[in-house]
């Protein structure tokens, strides 16, 4: 091998070595924290379906989290008050695609909201019960959180 050649495999091993390092700091890492407001309406045969309050989001590196949910519901002209915290584990799947699955709620207190209502309108949410979702980074740093059809949760650091 010449000069030439040895010089140019090295360049190219050094190029390779620069952008792994560059790709590896550029991609999103756990944990992931996201809080946000989110009004959710839903209407179905004459029957509305109404969220409106603060969800915030946590990834632990483990493979858990949680979020919690505060917040309003309204219901075929009923309100009432929501206050829970749903444990998950997650599992990276592919790119920025992860599977959620529900392994706890806890009510708080003053959570009024009957049983079945939420899972009723929003599907994944009960114990046992599985959701993919989506994480994404934008250009400006931001974190959009969402599912196959729409963000959810648009963060920004």
């Amino acid at each position: 091998m010449t000069r030439k050649k040895i010089g140019l495999v090295i360049a190219f091993n050094l190029l390779l070595i620069i952008i792994t390092v560059l790709w590896y700091r550029h991609t999103p890492s756990m944990p992931v924290v996201c809080e946000g407001n989110l009004t959710f309406t839903q209407q179905r045969d004459d029957n509305s379906f109404t969220f409106d309050g603060e969800i915030l989001m946590r990834f632990h590196p483990d493979g858990t989290g949680y979020f919690t949910l505060n917040g309003n519901v309204r219901n075929i002209r009923q309100g009432w008050e929501v206050s829970r915290q749903e444990t998950f584990n997650w599992r990276h799947m592919h790119d920025t695609l992860f599977e959620i699955a529900i392994i706890n709620v806890e009510r708080f207190s003053h959570d009024e909201l009957p049983d079945g209502v939420f899972e009723k309108y929003v599907a994944g949410l009960a114990p046992g019960q599985k959701r993919l979702l989506t994480i994404e980074r934008t250009p400006e740093e931001a974190m959009v959180i969402g599912n196959f059809y729409s963000p959810l949760l648009i963060c920004s650091e």
